[in-house]
């Protein structure tokens, strides 16, 4: 049977609290905080009695919860919580490929429970702190119709506690492991940055999905509340049982102790879940760390750690935190240090001694210039040890400086710190890509974030893999995006208003997005434009005008067929404003005064058409069909609006002439009625 890896055994919206249940969560918080240990105990026994009442309650296969997330199958059931996998529709109308999520509802007969709702917020609040790639992440935390849920990250995989079983008796060999380990370091390394401590590590708490991504589960809520039977997408099947909400059997002595949880109690966690990965066996045969203490016991050395990694381990193990590692980064580092720079530096040390006892012995003179000699050797040296301690943005400060000074320095320091370098660029972009501050990610940042890291691992596959993830994820937000804007210029939906999603929108979206992005409207959204715009001109419709060369400067102004009407729009730009002015205060039954000047300006094409047909007609219903044009505007116009007085005068002029010719062929009735319209025409002129 082929051996495999555990990488190859096993082969992601809105960030925020909605007010209800944060007003429903803190009512119970308050209450709950006035609770005694009896009230704690009380709700872990209702988790027992009423288990068959919560068998009962969970919730069917299709429904709905906010109208968006689509249940689909229960996981697991835990003391409190149905845990849930549900099909995110929002990410499924935008083309998302698996649009899948879990959540955690809470159960029925706890809806009542201050303590219980207290936890659910304890536990969205303090996983919205975290960001990081190797802690699984919470998109939403929510109330429907009673159901009060968590919606996280979706996790495929199977729990760390199951990858140890599988490997009985021997364990994983170390640089399987260890890729495993790095992992879980990140990210508890990251959460201790963040001030959260995780205090319930264990395997069944970690979870490795199908492409060996490790996942944290479970942050601030262990310390509370029996959790080891409510583990997400996996049923734990542990012999600890809980005591005060740790796990004892991976609990340190302090926190058993009752102490505040410190990064120095998840060192411990992480020492023993390390060591039975290893080994397949606990540390201390599962027994808690303060009985392990008084009965002495000591863990034995697994055969395939070297010594110094075995150093590093019993210093994780110490029952005494002082005694302890203080972090777990410092862990890690201790145990990925190589065997043999050690017995270097400690060779050199002793030629350098062997060699400098030699020349003082030699030349008694030269003793301060040898000493003087050490102690710069020695100051390189803790210069170089230092650098190993650095953390990421203390690399890139120190790398401006090292650059163009130290190039082999530099190079050596990116290589010693490759991983913890590229797993810090990854976070960085896994917390823009999860920003919910803005409608879309940051992707300008994101891509300056992707090229500063390129131009240090300019070879990096792990990069590769997270700039076409990016490129994806950029890629899909524009097309959704421009399927919006398409399906908006269609339905010729122009409007700014703030309250519903509008194309102006979409266009600052696709603008954040990519600064580049220039719209491209399809053929059927271009025709209804240009259809639209010039049905508005012809009407002399101001506020419509207004209303399509705001949307036509955003979305059409690249366009040749819609280019002429719209330059048209911006010469009189200024009188469609004030025209759209006045025509709105006369639509709201006011008296505003006409706008002679801008009139003059916005109805001189319709002034000049008229005039050119009027020169150009050749008969009575020629002339009478600018009458009647005339007629319309007649009831806009002014009398003394000079447009209206011109066109008057040569209709009436229009109208002698052709009364004349008609006297002349003895067309006398004809001939009068013209008259007297030509008559009507110079009264009002001069009137």
């Amino acid at each position: 049977m082929t051996s495999t890896t555990p990488e190859q055994d096993i082969k992601n919206e809105d960030q925020s609290i909605s007010p209800d249940l944060a007003s429903n969560l803190t009512d119970s918080s308050t209450h709950g905080s006035q609770g005694s240990s009896a009230d704690r105990t009380q709700l872990i026994s209702t988790a027992t009695k009423q288990i068959t009442t919560a068998t009962s309650s969970h919730l069917k296969a299709g429904s709905m919860l906010q109208q968006r997330y689509k249940i689909e199958k229960l996981l697991g059931s835990g003391g409190i919580s149905h845990i849930y996998r549900a099909r995110d529709t929002f990410l499924e109308q935008a083309g998302i490929a698996e649009p899948f999520v879990a959540i955690k509802v809470l159960q029925k007969q706890f809806v009542d429970q201050p303590e219980a709702l207290q936890l659910l917020l304890q536990e969205a609040r303090k996983t919205q702190q975290l960001a990081h790639p190797n802690i699984i992440r919470l998109f939403d935390v929510s109330s429907d119709e009673g159901h009060f849920f968590l919606v996280m990250e979706y996790l495929d995989g199977e729990t760390l506690e199951q990858v140890i079983n599988r490997y009985k008796p021997n364990g994983l060999p170390y640089k399987f492991a260890q890729k495993l380990l790095e992992q879980i370091a990140d990210g508890l390394e990251y959460a201790h940055q963040q001030g959260i401590v995780h205090a319930d590590l264990k395997p069944a708490n970690i979870m490795l999905d199908r492409n060996g991504h490790v996942k944290l589960l479970d942050f601030g809520v262990a310390q509370k509340l029996q959790k080891n039977v409510d583990i997400y997408a996996a049923q734990e099947q542990s012999q600890a049982t809980p005591v005060s909400g740790f796990t004892p059997a991976y609990a340190s002595a302090e926190l058993l102790a009752g102490h505040a949880p410190t990064p120095s109690d998840d060192v411990y966690s992480f020492g023993c879940l390390a060591y039975e990965l290893l080994t397949s066996k606990h540390p201390f045969h599962r027994l808690p760390a303060d009985k392990a203490q008084r009965e002495q016991k000591k863990a034995t050395k697994p055969a395939h750690l070297n010594f110094l990694q075995w150093a590093a381990f019993r210093r994780a193990l110490m029952f005494d935190r002082d005694n302890r590692t203080a972090s777990v980064g410092k862990l890690m580092r201790q145990l990925n240090r190589p065997v043999w720079p050690v017995f270097l530096v400690t060779a050199a040390g002793i030629m350098m001694l062997t060699a400098g006892m030699s020349y003082v012995q030699g030349q008694q003179g030269s003793l301060h210039e040898l000493q003087q000699t050490l102690a710069a050797h020695q100051a390189t040296l803790s210069y170089q040890a230092n650098l190993i301690q650095l953390q990421p943005t203390e690399i890139l400060e120190e790398l401006e400086k090292l650059t163009d000074q130290n190039p082999i320095i530099s190079s050596g320091l990116l290589n010693f710190h490759a991983s913890t370098m590229l797993g810090y660029f990854e976070q960085q972009i896994d917390t823009l890509l999860s920003d919910r501050s803005e409608r879309y990610p940051n992707y300008i940042e994101i891509e300056h974030l992707t090229e500063q890291a390129g131009q240090l691992y300019p070879d990096s596959h792990q990069l590769a893999a997270v700039r076409n993830r990016v490129a994806r994820s950029k890629q899909s937000a524009i097309e959704v995006l421009q399927n919006q804007l398409t399906t908006m210029l269609i339905a010729q939906n122009y409007s700014r208003d703030p309250e519903t999603n509008n194309p102006y929108q979409v266009l600052a979206d696709l603008k954040r997005i990519d600064p580049s992005y220039q719209p491209q409207p399809n053929e059927e959204a271009i025709q209804l434009f240009v259809q639209e715009f010039e049905s508005a001109m012809y009407q002399h419709n101001a506020l419509k005008l207004q209303q399509l060369l705001a949307i036509g400067q955003a979305a059409f102004y690249a366009v040749e067929q819609a280019q002429p009407l719209i330059e048209q729009g911006l010469h009189m730009q200024s009188a469609i404003d004030t025209m759209a002015y006045y025509q709105e205060q006369y639509e709201q039954g006011r008296e505003p005064e006409f706008p002679y000047a801008a009139a003059e300006i916005f109805y001189q094409y319709r002034f000049r058409a008229l005039t050119n047909a009027l020169e150009q007609s050749g008969d009575i219903a020629e002339v009478d069909a600018v009458y009647d044009q005339w007629q319309q505007y007649a009831v806009i116009w002014p009398n003394d609006f000079e447009l209206n007085i011109r066109l008057r005068r040569q209709l009436a002029d229009k109208y002698l002439t052709l009364s004349g010719e008609l006297l002349r062929t003895h067309q006398v009735r004809n001939a009068e009625r013209l008259m007297r319209r030509a008559n009507e025409l110079m009264v009002s002129v001069s009137g």
